[in-house]
């Protein structure tokens, strides 16, 4: 537990979401590569259940039928939340990070709607997708039945949270309805496109590059491509299982284990260094300073 007491912090993200659409056309499949990113966040099933009752009364107002929350579809769902937390489709039909479309993960999905935002209602979220025609599209499918719904949660390595949103629509009636309301935690392996897997994408994170002697610390991983950048969406947290060969350039300052979790030793610094687990050759690095247990230390640096 650190002596020093933190000045408060506080991050203004974004209102504005990025909204994206993928079609009924699903045409050419690109080969996936064997990259994997392991990601843990959180479906929110309450969030979701909010979802659908706004998704229908928006229908039903457009003299359309209520979809159901099919399970099998929520949980593909999801999946697509945690894959849009490493690629942000960008074009109409949707890609998945693995270069496949979105109809790969279930061959029931007709069309699909995401976004991402954060500090962002269910209603909010609905009303975003009733202002854009080609997600109004989706809303309003006449021959929809049911519907997976996601409300994904990926929290950042200083505990700012970030949202996916995903519907996936289907013809076909729901096998088993989702009533669950609860906040469940998942963890996903992503099959990431080695193009996607770029060393400046990846940072070897800490929450502080300064540490005092005998103090633990986890390493956090961070992936943001391109478009999240582009868009002010905040860095991935990658699990430490992604990676592999864990090493300190200094381990009498400051040693690591296989899980990315370091010790102050002494006095002096370190550069802790990992390496991507599957596809691209990329190894990732920071240099932690640490400091005697007698020292102040701006928690910080």
């Amino acid at each position: 537990m650190r002596k020093l007491s933190r000045r408060a912090a506080s991050i203004a993200l974004a209102a504005a979401m990025l909204f994206t659409t993928a079609g009924v056309s699903q045409k050419k499949v690109e080969a996936a590569s064997t990259g994997k990113l392991s990601v843990t966040g959180y479906q929110d099933y309450s969030d979701a259940q909010k979802i659908l009752k706004e998704v229908n009364k928006y229908r039903k107002k457009n003299g359309r039928k209520a979809l159901k929350m099919d399970r099998g579809l929520t949980n593909s769902a999801i999946m697509r939340g945690f894959e849009t937390t490493i690629y942000i489709p960008e074009t109409s039909p949707h890609r998945r990070p693995n270069g496949k479309l979105s109809k790969s993960i279930n061959k029931k999905i007709i069309y699909e709607n995401c976004a991402q935002s954060a500090g962002t209602t269910p209603k909010q979220i609905v009303k975003g997708w009733i202002n854009s025609s080609t997600h109004r599209k989706g809303l309003l499918l006449s021959n929809a039945k049911s519907v997976g719904v996601a409300a994904v949660t990926v929290v950042s390595r200083d505990g700012y949270e970030a949202n996916t949103w995903v519907l996936d629509f289907s013809s076909s009636k729901a096998k088993k309805v989702e009533k669950s309301k609860a906040r469940k935690q998942f963890t996903k392996n992503i099959v990431t496109k080695n193009s996607y897997l770029k060393k400046s994408y990846l940072k070897l994170d800490s929450r502080y590059g300064t540490i005092w002697e005998t103090e633990k610390m986890q390493m956090k991983p961070t992936y943001q491509g391109k478009m999240m950048k582009e868009y002010g969406v905040y860095p991935t947290v990658i699990n430490t299982s992604s990676f592999t060969s864990w090493k300190s350039s200094n381990p009498s300052v400051a040693s690591v284990d296989s899980n990315g979790r370091i010790t102050g030793n002494k006095a002096g610094t370190a550069t802790i260094s990992a390496k991507l687990k599957t596809g691209t050759k990329i190894t990732i690095s920071k240099k932690i300073k640490v400091v005697p247990t007698n020292q102040q230390i701006d928690p910080w640096e």
